[in-house]
């Protein structure tokens, strides 16, 4: 029955889309894509077909997926079966767990101390992966719907599982080693299995985040690059790839840092394709972060991912020998255990790159109309898509100035904020603006040590009470301070006031939290200083600070 209403909300769907078409004038993507990281958390054949289904639906035609990782190798490769004898089952049900509770070990190899994943088998561990036979099945089953899938087996980096089950692959616990022919020959292999499954042109080969041998690796994708290209097909990479030299243009740059990179690339000769992580990484909050399951970070609304700026990389397509060759959304799978999950955090957001990789020009306020109608039928087929129509939206704070006795008043920082989090720099705890639910908002002030400042409101004020906000976000290791000090000091120097606020025992594991700090002083007190220190706890981790607000 489900799938029935389904199919018949898609007719309906299909119908609009092409009055749509006939319509307007509209430049159509070659690459509308979906990106599913199975490795974090391994979902069954049946959730990944579903997801299938409303690609073709709305207008998406490219799966990619994320098939290999730290947390598990989720492809059967028959040359090297410890990849899923012992890489696709770990220690932990959840990445969430087995992430904080893996032992500590050291490299006696390179002398530094790390984290090592603890895999396990079939019998005692949790995971999965899939046959060679059921991922053909899966491709044709895309086929048939208009849907390419891609594969992406990481190198050199985040090859925790790969090193696990081979060690004399791995430079370290975490990359495989770039000096190594027998590197190559590895890679050589998995790649030649990988191609004859996947009939799609490109391989994705990762590339990213490589820690420790970052001078090699320019030469290193090189050489993996001619190992694909004898396979017949065109490789992919993330933006780390990108170098200065023409000839390496051949590789595709999937650009998911800075938006700016994608000009540069195609200046350079590249086809790229566009996933900024602030636009298009779903493993994100889609609304009011305390009502929602927990995510790595960020605020990312369906209307904000509608929002890309595109501008940049198309302007330079037009000059250029590369071009934009599509546009993605990545999901992510760190706090995705479940395919409820899945479902929640991809749909409606993902209808939004799909309108832009349409080409389509309708307004924001049209778009969300209809969107909340998909959502609905989504929800009534037994997707569990998001709940537009009852969307809470933006921290109610940020929307508004808040004009108060400290604005613009002058901030001395005894310990500098951080250059990468200085938001509007020294002014930014006294504008009169307040932060959102998204940390990067150039709002929020990040700290990488205690906070120690001292706000100088420029003569003595009546001050009824100080009151200044902490953000927790336990993905990107935001927390909340062991102990906030408020020190109000008269115009000769006299401390008056001294608070100690201690963090809130309810608070420590909470994933996300907006908490407000308040100092109370009695009728008549007057302030021309206020001193603010901040500690720690000892996880370390970031210190966040919004608006010191004075009344």
């Amino acid at each position: 029955m489900k799938k029935c209403i389904l199919s018949i909300f898609a007719l309906a769907l299909c119908i609009f889309s092409c009055t749509q078409t006939e319509k307007e004038e509209v430049r159509q993507m070659e690459w509308r894509g979906l990106m599913i990281d199975v490795s974090r958390h391994f979902y069954p054949m049946d959730v990944l077909k579903r997801q299938i289904d409303l690609m073709g639906n709305y207008g998406l035609n490219t799966l990619h997926l994320h098939l290999t990782d730290a947390a598990g190798w989720r492809l059967e490769i028959k040359k090297y079966p410890r990849l899923t004898d012992l890489g696709a089952w770990r220690t932990h049900r959840t990445w969430k767990e087995w992430w904080a509770l893996r032992p500590r070990a050291t490299d006696e190899t390179k002398g530094n101390e790390w984290f090592a994943p603890a895999f396990s088998d079939a019998q005692n561990g949790f995971g999965g992966f899939y046959t060679q036979d059921e991922m053909r099945q899966l491709v044709a089953y895309a086929q048939e719907r208009g849907i390419t899938i891609v594969p992406e087996i990481e190198f050199p980096a985040h090859s925790e599982e790969v090193v696990a089950a081979y060690p004399w692959i791995g430079y370290n616990h975490a990359e495989m080693d770039m000096t190594k022919d027998s590197t190559y020959m590895f890679m050589a292999d998995v790649l030649a299995e990988v191609a004859e499954i996947f009939p799609a042109p490109y391989i994705h080969v990762g590339g990213d985040e490589s820690a420790t041998q970052k001078g090699l690796q320019p030469e290193a994708m090189r050489r993996i690059q001619k190992i694909v290209e004898g396979l017949g097909r065109r490789m992919i990479v993330w933006d780390e790839g990108l170098t200065d030299n023409p000839a390496d243009s051949a590789q595709i740059i999937m650009v998911w840092r800075n938006p700016d990179t994608a000009a540069e690339a195609i200046r350079l000769g590249h086809d790229v394709i566009m996933c900024p992580s602030n636009w298009c990484y779903l493993d994100s909050y889609q609304d009011r972060p305390m009502d929602q399951p927990e995510a790595m970070g960020g605020y990312r609304p369906l209307s904000h991912i509608y929002e890309m700026p595109l501008d940049s990389a198309i302007c330079a397509e037009s000059t250029s020998t590369g071009r934009l060759l599509g546009i993605q959304a990545c999901i992510f799978t760190e706090y995705v255990p479940t395919p409820e999950i899945l479902e929640y955090q991809i749909w409606p957001r993902a209808l939004a790159i799909a309108e832009r990789g349409l080409g389509r020009t309708r307004s924001y306020e049209e778009f969300h109309q209809w969107a909340v109608g998909v959502a609905d039928s989504m929800r009534q087929a037994g997707i569990n898509a998001f709940d537009l129509a009852n969307e809470y939206g933006q921290r109610t704070e940020s929307l508004q100035p808040v004009e108060h006795l400290a604005c613009g008043a002058k901030v001395t920082y005894n310990n500098p904020y951080n250059a990468f989090y200085k938001a509007g720099g020294d002014t930014t705890l006294t504008d009169g603006v307040c932060g959102t639910w998204n940390n990067n908002d150039q709002r929020w002030q990040g700290f990488i040590r205690d906070i120690d400042l001292v706000v100088d409101l420029g003569q003595e004020r009546e001050v009824s009470y100080v009151e200044l906000s902490f953000l927790q976000i336990l993905g990107p290791e935001i927390y909340l301070p062991a102990d906030v000090e408020m020190t109000v000091i008269d115009g000769e120097n006299k401390n008056l006031y001294d608070v100690h606020c201690l963090l809130p025992s309810e608070m420590y594991d909470a994933p996300f939290v907006v908490q407000p700090y308040r100092l109370n002083t009695t009728p008549g007190t007057k302030c021309r200083f206020l001193h603010i220190k901040a500690k720690r706890t000892e996880r370390r981790g970031w210190l966040f600070l919004d608006e010191v607000v004075v009344k």
